[in-house]
This record gives structure tokens, sequence and C-alpha cells, in this order.
């Protein structure tokens, strides 16, 4: 048997560079799944630019793999040892590589903090369910990663006995670290130039590539060559380490003979065009005694931000901040003092996102939430139908127990209606739209879908509405029977939207055009004039609406919320939403997406089909006030 030659660490330095240049090349090559996403490029130079980008983007990323082997070679006394360490690590690189691809198709964003998030919090496994087919294939492909990889180890790097170290040497390896360095010269450089010409047919491709390093040279040629460089609008996020200074005064609630009681029914995913007879029949009845607000946006285009700006009043830019010093909402810690009995129904955790320590501070034992264990039902999908089912149940209870009870104090509950959200729950014996799919392929999803194969899953969501809907209305009907209908400031309204490819990406959380941020709206209850509002309106002013309407006074609104009054809204307005490491601006005729993160680029502009726009220079120097505006904003609660 012939013995395994050990590793000399010039050998092994060798090995490992050649390593990064395989890395390098496979996740290129996967990774042109990043450009078949993006619209083609309308230059030349933009071509170069793309593909130069591809690679020297999948170079980078490499470079943690190849450098963990480098080390391994250091410790590491045999060559078949550290090819399989080279298999093993090339592999899980390239199974990362392709999930950023999937969800890159999706979403238009790469792995992030928002999905180590997900990955890493307990209870979050509520807000995403793939299925088994779906890791099937994951392991498959990175069995077959693995296998080739260990292939080419043996090939090109394991030295024979005759060979002795010949053959240790990877062929061409100079020139090939000559020609990588050269492409990503060219991707830089050709970032430098667009960047200092604004030539936005290149700047806008480095957001397809995962940890895109932007090169820029606009100081040099400013402080050198004397150039000046007109400078741009930008917003800083709320700071981290600085403390946060919310709310600035507490708001006093006047005395009131008989405090109305306040109900929000929140349904994950409620897009504004299924508040129709046909998705949601209870509460489009309800909404005829009720008040619609037919231009109302969320706060964000994910949970966290939905539901943060809608019980806190501001921007998600504080959510980081809030979430650190654990400062629970005006709104819900107002009406605690007053004596409110408070309730939270969810199905999933509010450990994901972390409400618990934001929105539910100091009430968290109202907290009713994970009503169905995974020891009731493995199966996702039936936790989810059987959670939302319970809230509406617990509710039902809950204002028995209150009917059957005299001189009860007022209540505050939210309700969270978990079904449209992700993989789209409802009971299958109550289908009503058809045809539906089995489940959400996602993986399909990402790859650009033809009608045929969005309309299945498209009704699947509308089923989960109609589902939510018919929970909405059991809820409205206990509220009726406890005699507290009349005297309950009644909000449904969703967090954020849902898109089905109607601008190329599926879900949320992943653009700002309407079919993600603009949600139904229905208010009702003592004060609440019925009828249809079609002025600009958002969950900011949620918030300020229901505490005045229980007592607080309007002219401290701005002590401790950004938000304006449902009742009295603008004509016109600038409308703020925030994401995970962005926000955008709804202004007259486009939408502003603004980085919160220096490395994520410049302002962008959009229309309200999401296709930016050819006047954006012009348009953002048009609205750079309301940029300013929004900076400013961003700093109001900060000390």
């Amino acid at each position: 048997m012939r013995r395994a030659q050990p590793v000399k660490l010039g050998q092994a330095l060798r090995a490992s560079g050649w390593s990064w240049i395989v890395f390098s090349a496979a996740a290129a090559l996967l990774g042109t799944a990043w450009l078949s996403t993006a619209p083609a490029p309308g230059s030349f130079v933009a071509w170069v630019f793309a593909l130069t980008a591809l690679v020297s983007s999948a170079a980078l990323v490499a470079l943690l793999p190849a450098l963990l082997l480098a080390l391994a070679a250091l410790v590491v006394g045999s060559w078949r040892v550290l090819g399989w360490i080279h298999a093993g690590l090339g592999a899980l690189f390239l199974l990362a590589i392709y999930a950023d691809t999937v969800v890159y198709g999706l979403f238009r964003y790469h792995l992030n903090g928002m999905v180590w998030n997900v990955l890493t919090t307990p209870g979050a496994e509520d807000a995403v369910t793939l299925d088994s087919w779906t890791y099937l294939r994951a392991a498959l492909g990175g069995l077959v990663a693995f296998g080739l990889l260990l292939w080419i180890w043996h090939r090109f790097q394991v030295p024979s006995r005759s060979e002795g170290f010949a053959r240790a040497r990877p062929p061409h390896l100079k020139r090939a670290l000559w020609t990588l360095v050269a492409i990503i010269a060219v991707d830089k450089g050709l970032y430098a130039w667009a960047d200092l010409v604004r030539e936005r047919q290149v700047t806008a491709y480095a957001g397809v590539f995962p940890l895109y390093q932007r090169f820029t040279v606009q100081r040099f040629v400013g402080r050198v060559l004397g150039i000046e460089i007109t400078p741009r609008e930008r917003v800083v996020l709320a700071g981290e380490g600085i403390l946060l200074a919310y709310p600035k005064a507490e708001p006093a609630l006047a005395n009131v003979a008989r405090p109305p009681n306040v109900l929000l029914i929140v349904i994950d995913s409620l897009r504004a065009d299924m508040l129709a007879p046909e998705t949601m029949p209870r509460t489009s009845e309800f909404a005829r005694g009720a008040r619609t607000f037919q231009d109302h946006l969320s706060g964000g285009n994910a949970t966290r931000y939905g539901v943060f700006s809608l019980l806190y009043g501001i921007h998600g830019a504080y959510w980081k901040t809030v979430l650190e010093e654990q400062a629970p909402p005006v709104l819900v810690s107002s009406l605690a003092r007053r004596g409110y009995a408070m309730k939270v129904l969810s199905g999933p955790s509010q450990n994901y996102p972390e409400f618990r320590s934001t929105c539910w501070v100091g009430i968290e034992g109202a907290v009713e939430d994970e009503l169905v264990k995974v020891s009731d039902s493995n199966d996702k999908l039936v936790r989810k139908v059987a959670g939302d089912r319970e809230v509406a149940r617990r509710f039902a209870t809950w204002m028995g127990e209150r009917k059957a009870q005299a001189e009860e104090p007022p209540f505050f509950c939210f309700a969270l209606i978990d079904a449209p959200h992700g993989s789209y729950a409802w009971p299958r014996e109550n289908t009503v739209f058809e045809p539906v799919a089995d489940s959400v392929d996602f993986l399909k999803l990402a790859r650009a879908p033809g009608p045929d194969e969005i309309k299945p899953v498209f009704n699947m969501f509308r089923n989960a509405v109609h589902y939510a809907d018919a929970l909405t209305g059991e809820m409205l009907e206990a509220l009726r029977a406890a005699g507290e209908l009349e005297n309950t400031l009644v909000l449904i309204t969703g967090d954020h939207g849902e898109e089905f490819h109607e601008h190329g990406y599926f879900g949320h959380t992943s653009n700002f055009a309407p079919e993600q941020v603009h949600v139904a709206c229905v208010l009702a209850g003592p004060g609440i004039p019925p009828g249809v509002e079609t002025r600009p309106t958002s969950h900011y002013d949620v918030a300020p609406t229901l505490l005045e309407l229980c007592g607080a006074d309007p002219a401290a609104r701005a002590g401790w919320t950004q938000g304006l009054s449902l009742l009295a809204p603008p004509a016109t307005r600038v409308r703020a939403l925030a994401s995970w490491d962005e926000m955008a601006l709804w202004v007259e005729g486009g939408i502003l997406r603004i980085p919160l993160e220096g490395h994520r680029g410049g302002i962008e502009a959009y229309d309200r089909a999401w296709k930016r726009l050819d006047d954006e220079d012009a348009f953002i120097d048009r609205h750079a006030a309301a940029i300013g505006e929004l900076a400013r904003e961003c700093r109001t609660f900060l000390r």
C-alpha cells in the first residue's frame, strides 16, 4: 500500500492558490444566475463590467475557503487529508453561493444579516417554510460538488511516487492568478470611471453581486486633480452606540367618561387589492360602515418594520436602537399605564421578529404566542392554520369572559393572523380559488416563472387571505356578541404586501413597489366617520390617531411620533418606508431608494412599476429637500 507523501508548506500554499482559482471559477459559473435575473446591459462597456464584476466578486468571496485551506495546510501533514478538507470547504462554499442565487432570484438581495437573523433566532422557523425536496436537492448538489472537487484535487494536486512533488505544482498557476488580477483591475477601474461620470448602466450592476466592493476615485480627483464633484444627499442610519431619545415627551391622556377599546387585527402580507368581496367578504361587509383608506402604505416591506411603524409611529431606521435599549411603543405603554387590559395573540412566535424586546416590553405577560406547538404537529402549514384558528378562539373566549364580568376595564388587543405569509396556509377543504399548487417551490419562483406557474401560487395566497378574513369575521362577531363593538376602535390592516412577479420579484422585502408596501386598511369605532379616504396615509399615522382618540393631546404629537392623524391627512405628502439596510421615500412621481450603508452605493430613483427612471439624477435633485428631511427625521429621537 502506497504511503501518502507529506505536505510541504510552499507546496500547500501553491495548492491553496490553485484551489482559490477553482473555487472562483465554480462560483462565477453558479453566479451567472445573478446576471440572468437582471436586465441585459445596455452597452458594450456595461457588458464588460458585468462579466468582470461577476468573476471579481466570485474571487472575493472565494478567498475565505481558500484562506481556510491555507491555514489547514499549516497543521495537516497529509495530501489526502488536505484534499478532503479542500472538497468539504469547496462544497459548503458552493452551496452557500447557490443559496445566495436563489435568495437573490426571489428577493433581489443577497444573504445578509436578515437571512442570518432568520436562521439563528428562536421562533424564526415560523417565518420560513421549505419542503423536503428543496433540502434534498441541496444535499445532492453538495455531494456532487464534493465529489468533483475531490477528483480535481487528486487529479492535479496529489503527487504520485514516481512524479515526486512535480505534480504538486498546479499547472499554469501564475498565469491563472495574473489573469484573475487583471480581471479584478478591469472591474474596479470600470466602476471607478462609471462612478466618476455617473454612468448608471455600469454602477447599477454593482448591486447584482454579493459583497461587491465599490472602488471610487472621487476624493482623489477632487484633491489631486482639482476637479469638483457635486456631492449627493445622504441619509445616516439611526446611530449605533447613540442613546435613544424616544419619546421626547410622554403624552398625557385626558380623562374620558368611556374610554374606547382598541383592537388591531394585522393580517400578514395583506396587500391592498385583496380587500374585495371575493377574497375578503367579511371584512368588505364590515368596511361598509367603517373608514377605508385606499392609499395607505405600510412603514416597510417586512414584518418587523410594518408592525414597528404601526405601533411606534416612527421610522423603521430606529429599529436597531429601540431593540438595543428595549424601549416600548408609546401607544402600548400609555394605554397600559391608563389601566387597559392588554392582550397579544399570535400563532407564530413573537421572539422573531424580536417583538418581545420591542413592541411588548412591559406587557410580556399579556403575550400569547406559539399557540400550536411542534409537539402537536410536525407540519408547519397545519400548525399555522391551527394557530390562526386559536387566535380567533382565544379572542372569543376572552370576550365571553369580559361579558360575564361587570365593570371590566377597556382593553387593548393586538391579533396577528399569519395564514397569508410565505407558504400560504388554509384548510384545503375550504379552497375557493383554483388551481392551486401543492406547495410553494421557491427554486422555481426564483427563475423567472411564467403566468401558468405564478397563478397556482397566487391562488394559494388568495385562499389564505380568504381564510384570514373568515377568522377576522369570527373575531368581529365575538366583539359584537360581547356588546363591545360599538365602543371599540377596530383596525384591520397588513404588515406589508406581497408580490407575485408583477415587477420581477416574489414575496416581500425586496423592493418598495405598491405590491409590497400598499396595504389594506380599515378603521371603525367611536369618532371614526364612515367613508372612503383617498388622501395618502401611512402606518406611521395609526399610533397617533388611536392614542388621540383615547384622550392624547394632538399638540403633543411631535414629542413621540412622526405620524399624522388618519382623520385629517394632507392632500399630498412624502411617505417613508424601511427595510433591513435601506429606506425609501414615496414622492410625487416615483420612489427613492436610499441605502443606509455606504457600501451599498448611492440613491436610486424608480417609478411605481419599479423601473429605474431615465432622468434619475434630475429626479433625485428635485427631491433633495425630502431626502434631507428624512436624514433629520432619522435622528429626531436620538440624543
